[in-house]
């Protein structure tokens, strides 16, 4: 196990407050363009400021999920003084997991949720949100030009994070020849996301993407506990390919977090004292990434070549 460094001590005291520390705002912003509404969840940092404008990062749920998720990766991230904005997508949201109806209904709204459609109307509400992020001064009490949109970050889990790595360069994400990309983000993390396990296939999908990236999954993420090592080495393969198949540029990092599931990952609070340790990890090696590469702190280097892990957990660079 590594010794924490400084600045995780000073970051995990400082999550202790949570979103205490910031002013939250719920909107819904109307896509006129699409004929779609798009809820958000603003949370801007009350920490005194310098007059300098915040970096953000945009969260897209996994599937069913919505503005109330990601609530320990938010509060991590505003401690160390970035906004969080949080996307809710119409169409693979909570609705898709709705009582009522058959069984067979209810599958089929899972699906329907699942369906490479509403990746590209995810696609959509992303680039939306990072519009009016730059076009809007106010969301009720939120100041939004406090937010420079010139420092975006682009996170999700799951379903969200296929809408990552379709943004950062992911070839034929969407079924269209052109990439996806959306170069006003200037970094990205990827939970949970998927791809294929054989390298030279990953290289062709991902091997456009070229800004900082971060791929983050667990050895029992998306594999039943007692699943064959085989199995759980497939499973990770192709949680880890859009790492495996980007470039080594130098800006490309993965984290297996050993014994964590899938669903830990979408940033909800875990009583389990395990499963809240791996999100101590998580929350303090993200906000690490987001410091170096939407804050520049290049001090930070050191610290993220070899950041605090647990026993079998793996951290890799290129």
């Amino acid at each position: 196990m590594h010794v924490r460094s400084a600045p995780i001590l000073m970051l995990l005291a400082l999550m202790a407050g949570g979103t205490a520390h910031a002013t939250d705002c719920d909107g819904v912003w109307h896509d006129a363009a699409r004929g779609r509404d798009v809820p958000v969840r603003i949370s801007v940092p009350n920490m005194a400021a310098d007059g300098a404008p915040l970096p953000a990062v945009i969260w897209s749920p996994g599937l069913g999920g919505g503005v109330t998720n990601a609530g320990r990766w938010a509060g991590a991230w505003l401690a160390a003084g970035i906004a969080v904005v949080r996307v809710q997508h119409p169409g693979s949201d909570a609705a898709v997991y709705a009582k009522g109806g058959t069984p067979a209904e209810r599958n089929a709204r899972i699906r329907a949720g699942a369906a490479p459609a509403q990746v590209v109307a995810r696609i959509g509400d992303i680039g939306f949100v990072a519009g009016e992020l730059a076009r809007r001064r106010q969301e009720g009490a939120c100041d939004l030009r406090r937010i420079d949109p010139q420092r975006l970050g682009l996170a999700g889990h799951s379903m969200g994070g296929w809408v990552v790595q379709a943004m950062a360069g992911q070839y034929d994400a969407t079924g269209s020849d052109a990439p996806a990309i959306d170069r006003r983000f200037r970094a990205f993390i990827a939970m949970s996301t998927s791809g294929p396990a054989d390298p030279a296939a990953a290289a062709r999908q991902f091997g456009g993407i070229g800004r900082p990236l971060l791929v983050i999954t667990g050895t029992r993420d998306g594999v039943p506990a007692k699943a064959p090592p085989d199995i759980v080495r497939r499973e990770i393969a192709e949680r880890s390919a859009p790492f495996t198949g980007a470039p080594a540029d130098g800006r490309k990092a993965l984290l297996v977090v050993a014994d964590a599931g899938h669903m830990l990952f979408a940033g909800d609070s875990r009583r389990d004292p395990q499963e809240s340790a791996m999100q101590d990890r998580i929350a303090g090696i993200t906000t690490l990434w987001w410091r170096r590469w939407l804050k520049g702190e290049t001090a930070l280097d050191p610290s993220l070549a070899s950041p605090p892990l647990a026993g079998g957990d793996v951290w890799e660079r290129k």
